[in-house]
């Protein structure tokens, strides 16, 4: 690592321990996430080698666990597993197979059930599972999704430890499988991992390997490493509701690096992104590994956590889910060895740590509320003096009207530039981002920092999802000053690294530079005289040598100029609010009309604040 440059991984990285009634360590559990809460079911005890049925529960805001035993009369919890699948559905935990016990001989036996908990009421449901032709084989540790209100489970082993090369689809409405067809290939938790993009995502529309789907189609998309001395790597993508006919996108996966073999992968959907980790041994390494791979182009990423997982033993990764959905959680143990579990294959629930994938550019991208032909008619809405009903579009100026008792006329100081007001204007009316004007980088900052004052989820989203896009090595001052200002943790970590990369980049450059000059200045091997070199206007009047280190060098944004803090504005004892600006409003909206007068000026800094008035 270069002089004065510093990693910055571990920011996106923390490790707490938990609290409560742990669970103990145990092998083939199932781990999702719902809500604030992570649920642990079934799997087999370490230390007696005894299957369980039980259930934890882990409140992630507080990571205190508690072991739920149901009311006496409620319905029992199906029968002890592990290497069992469990997938959401609507408020459900969807358990389906797994490995157990057949009768009081301890004989060992493969399931075919599907078991469901309501996390709501934290009550079993057994549904009756209608016959069918396409009813699947028993199995365990097999690979299964949910997706269109489907269950498709395909692969996994049954008790001759065969794989089993078959694809069955339950409907979850009707509970009837209702497709099953055969597999080629083999497939299973110990190599492979599956989800299933959604079809609406605009991200996979074009140029991607799943822009002919449509949303009448389930796309699975299963990527299978194997023979870890010299790993192997798969990308396999089907549609299970018609015959499968995989495509092998295999030789089109690229990326500045690839993932080692991983034992034991996990594989969940962010986005247009699958987080794919698992454990990696080598003689010389042993680690927990996370990286994404962007279903859009095939191109993988790793994921950088810095030191966190090099050390202890870190053993399942799960997902965040709604307002978290970007959070990565990984359960472990921090002072155990990797190794030692492994080899037990066993899970610890001691200690979790956090990963914001948001820091590496992985999110759920904001969804649109409208179509685009009703954010034209929002635009043009807004130049229509008698459609005037920006206090039902802008709830924030709605209760602040009301909250008044003068109700005859009031006004609002906005103290913002004409370019700011107006790209706010437009988000009030369309409830998007849509304009070129409001994707300028100066006003994103600005809008960014109203949605802060002012409570605006909706606009926050947007603004910090356009910094996003926007980030470069020029905008990425401005993007970190208006990130720490707006504490968008994530936003801020993404573009300190951006500088730290620009100017590592920089450093090797002039690296390359010294070197150069140093080989230029060294006596020629095929003459018997020195050669003067001659000094280069560049190398000496300019540091970095080139116009375009030059540019990166002096990269700071200019856009920068307009990131303060905006003032909070005074109040009048008439109910208005005053603009700490000199210049008086001169654009004014009148209640029961609009009035704009939104005139731009020749210059930016001569425009006058906008005053709205009711």
């Amino acid at each position: 690592m270069s002089p004065g440059v510093q990693s910055i991984a571990d920011l996106t990285t923390e490790t707490n321990p938990t609290s409560g009634e742990i669970p103990p360590p145990l092998v083939g559990a199932s781990t999702i996430v719902v809500g604030n809460s992570m649920y642990v079911f079934g799997g087999r005890l370490v230390s007696s080698r005894q299957m369980t049925n039980n259930l934890y529960v882990l409140d992630l805001t507080t990571l205190v666990w508690r072991r739920h035993i149901g009311p006496p009369d409620s319905t029992p919890a199906p029968q002890p597993r592990y290497f069992h699948s469990a997938n959401t559905y609507k408020n459900h935990m969807v358990v389906f197979g797994g490995m157990s016990h057949s009768n009081q001989q301890q004989e060992l036996c493969a399931l075919d059930d599907v078991c469901l908990l309501n996390l709501t009421t934290m009550t079993w449901t057994y549904p009756e599972v209608g016959p069918s032709i396409f009813s699947p084989q028993p199995r365990y540790a097999h690979l299964a999704v949910t997706a269109q209100d489907k269950l498709i489970v395909m692969g996994g082993q049954d008790m001759a430890n065969q794989y089993i090369k078959e694809i069955n689809v339950l409907d979850l409405k009707t509970f009837i499988w209702i497709q099953g067809c055969p597999l080629e290939g083999q497939y299973g938790a110990y190599r492979s991992v599956a989800c299933s993009p959604r079809p609406s995502d605009p991200s996979l529309r074009s140029g991607s390997p799943f822009s002919s789907m449509d949303e009448s189609n389930i796309p699975v998309c299963v990527y299978s490493n194997y023979n870890f001395a010299d790993v192997a790597r798969d990308l396999q993508i089907f549609y299970p509701l018609r015959t499968p006919q995989f495509r092998d996108h295999s030789p089109d996966m690229s990326g500045a690096s690839l993932p080692p073999g991983l034992r034991f992968p996990m594989g969940h959907l962010l986005g247009h992104h699958m987080i794919l980790t698992g454990t990696y041994l080598t003689p010389t390494h042993r680690s927990f590994h996370i990286w994404a791979l962007n279903l859009a182009n095939l191109v993988w990423m790793r994921i950088d956590t810095g030191s966190t997982f090099s050390s202890g033993s870190w053993n399942r990764g799960v997902l965040g889910d709604d307002e978290n959905s970007h959070i990565f959680y990984v359960l472990g143990h921090r002072d155990r060895d990797l190794l030692e579990d492994y080899n037990r294959r066993q899970v610890n629930f001691d200690h979790i740590a956090t990963v914001d994938m948001e820091a590496f550019g992985i999110y759920l991208h904001p969804q649109s509320t409208c179509a685009p032909i009703a954010q034209e008619l929002g635009l043009s809405m807004l130049n229509e003096p008698s459609m005037s009903d920006i206090e039902l579009r802008w709830p924030w100026f709605g209760k602040l009207l009301s909250s008044e008792n003068d109700k005859d006329y009031k006004a609002l100081a906005f103290p913002e530039s004409y370019p700011v007001a107006l790209a706010f204007l437009q988000f009030v009316y369309t409830d998007h981002l849509m304009t070129a004007q409001q994707h300028q980088p100066h006003i994103l900052s600005r809008l960014l920092i109203l949605a802060d004052m002012y409570n605006m989820p909706r606009l926050s989203q947007l603004a910090t999802h356009a910094l996003h896009q926007i980030l470069t090595i020029s905008t990425a001052s401005m993007v970190y000053e208006t990130a720490a200002l707006t504490c968008r943790t994530a936003l801020q970590i993404r573009a300190l690294r951006v500088m730290i990369n620009a100017k590592k980049m920089l450093q090797q450059q002039q690296q390359m530079l010294q070197d150069d000059q140093q080989e230029q200045r060294r006596p020629s091997h095929d003459q018997d005289f020195m050669i003067q070199r001659i000094p280069s206007q560049d190398s000496s009047e300019d540091p970095f040598g080139s116009p375009t280190l030059r540019k990166l060098a002096t990269s700071k944004s200019s856009t920068t100029h307009d990131l303060s803090v905006t003032p909070i504005p005074r109040m009048s004892k008439s109910g208005t609010m005053l603009s700490t600006n000199t210049h008086p409003p001169t654009n004014t909206f009148r209640k029961g009309s609009v009035t704009t007068a939104l005139h731009p000026s020749t210059s930016s800094k001569d425009r006058p604040n906008i005053g709205i008035r009711f």
